[in-house]
């Protein structure tokens, strides 16, 4: 084990610490002792003090003289939405998205062992399985023969990027001009106002997250009220497998606001009744939106 924790090996520690904060619900004002978390994410002493020193910084731990940290606060700094699931039943963690970054930036190479992933990382080997289990069911690695663990071609094909959109162009229309296709006022609500929202604010304040979340969140709702489970849950597979390079693209993007603005004219379709139209435009979006994406990912499949 390094002597020392990079800054990336402290935040990543710091949203695990974090993340079991939360699942145990600790209270506020509770003291945190980095011995326990050594023994719980079987890492040394150096580097989980020095993710505490960043959970400080964030202003979720406050350190008191000679007694140690002290829980202040779980929404703060980058971890003020960490309440919020990056997609419903996900187990995937923000060590997952840096592997599979990594990876898209050549720093990982294709094919990988745990044993490697821990040195890099300065991670215990049980911390890097989990990751890699998550990531496996979300269908970005898979495990090989023997020992290891290979990623899969779509995360670094141009071509399955595009053939991922080209199989929502057949299904999303299709899924408004389903028989008995019903909205669901409640959640149609929610996407507008929160849709309504974000164009207010010029998405000045949206992360790449959070972009992704409310374009994926937009999709799966309209999808749903066909009420196909073949086309709910083909979407959803679609979307898993195409998250980590949207987080590329969307970090990429000038503005969200014309998409979101386009999402609120399909709402006004389908609320009116006109699913036709609805489906018509919603075509027109996907295809619009194909096309600015593709440019944009030219230069992130440039392996």
């Amino acid at each position: 084990m390094a002597n020392s924790a990079s800054p990336l090996t402290a935040e990543l520690l710091a949203k695990r610490i974090h993340t079991l904060i939360n699942e145990e619900a600790i209270p506020v004002g509770s003291h945190l002792t980095e011995a326990s978390y050594v023994t719980k994410l079987k890492v040394s002493r150096t580097p989980i003090r020095a993710a505490f020193q960043f959970l400080e910084e964030q202003g979720v731990v406050k350190r008191q003289p000679n007694r140690g940290f002290f829980l202040v606060d779980t929404k703060r700094g980058l971890f003020a939405d960490a309440d919020e699931p990056l997609e419903q039943g996900s187990s995937i963690s923000p060590l997952c998205f840096t592997i599979g970054v990594d990876y898209l930036n050549n720093q990982i190479a294709g094919k990988i062992t745990e044993a490697e992933l821990a040195k890099k990382y300065t991670l215990g080997r049980s911390t890097i399985l989990q990751a890699m289990h998550a990531m496996e069911a979300e269908g970005w690695v898979s495990r090989l023969l023997g020992y290891g663990w290979e990623f899969n071609e779509f995360l670094t094909s141009q071509a399955t990027y595009d053939q991922c959109f080209r199989f929502r162009l057949l299904i999303e229309p299709a899924a408004l001009r389903e028989p008995g296709y019903q909205i669901n006022k409640k959640v149609f609500k929610q996407l507008r106002e929160s849709l309504t929202e974000a164009v207010s604010e010029e998405g000045s304040t949206i992360s790449e997250r959070q972009m992704y979340i409310n374009g994926t969140y937009f999709h799966e709702s309209i999808v749903n009220g066909s009420n196909n489970q073949f086309l709910i849950e083909s979407l959803k597979r679609a979307n898993r497998l195409r998250r980590l390079i949207e987080y590329h693209v969307y970090a990429r993007r000038e503005s969200p606001v014309p998409e979101y603005k386009e999402h609120l004219a399909i709402l006004d379709l389908l609320e009116e009744g006109d699913n036709q139209q609805a489906a018509v435009y919603l075509t027109e979006h996907l295809e619009r939106t194909r096309q600015e994406k593709m440019r944009i990912a030219q230069g992130i499949f440039a392996r």
